[in-house]
């Protein structure tokens, strides 16, 4: 509702805000629209209600899925816990979605640097594989470097 009362505030078209929510499942808890019943419940009155906010998406989300049937589509009246990925593949078959994923919050890595996080179709390499192994400890005789401390690196990478 902040978007509606401050349309100008957030830089946005207020004609943006006008449209109502369309309700695609119900859940025996919140009915046909969770949103409203959290906010009533957990008396969040502004989006800076931060902690009622992440509450009310945790507890809206378990019963959607948990508990939730679908209103609309071709998986009407069925359970959203058999029918998510159903209806996640027909929509990107259909090309009105594609597929995303980003992180719930901010990514340190163990040597506490901020991280930018992609999901990518990427690989991995079992440094453990016994194969792999020999085949990079034979390319280390053709390795062309006189740097001790850039030889010591690349052993420190394959430990015996």
């Amino acid at each position: 509702m902040d978007l509606r009362k401050k349309a100008e505030s957030y830089k946005i078209d207020p004609t943006w805000a006008t449209f109502d929510p369309v309700p695609v499942l119900s859940t025996p808890t919140y009915g046909e629209m969770s949103a409203p019943a959290l906010v009533k419940q957990l008396k969040i009155v502004s989006q800076k209600d931060v902690k009622q906010l992440a509450e009310a998406k945790e507890l809206a989300y378990k019963e959607g899925f948990y508990n939730g049937t679908m209103l609309v589509g071709e998986f009407k009246g069925e359970p959203v816990q058999e029918v998510k990925n159903k209806v996640r593949g027909s929509m990107i078959a259909k090309g009105v979605a594609f597929a995303y994923a980003e992180p719930e919050g901010l990514v340190i890595s163990r040597s506490a640097d901020e991280c930018v996080v992609a999901l990518m179709d990427q690989w991995y390499l079992d440094y453990g594989e016994t194969q792999w192994r020999a085949d990079a400890e034979r390319c280390d005789l053709f390795f062309p470097s006189e740097s001790f401390e850039l030889i010591s690196y690349y052993e420190v990478c394959l430990p015996g």
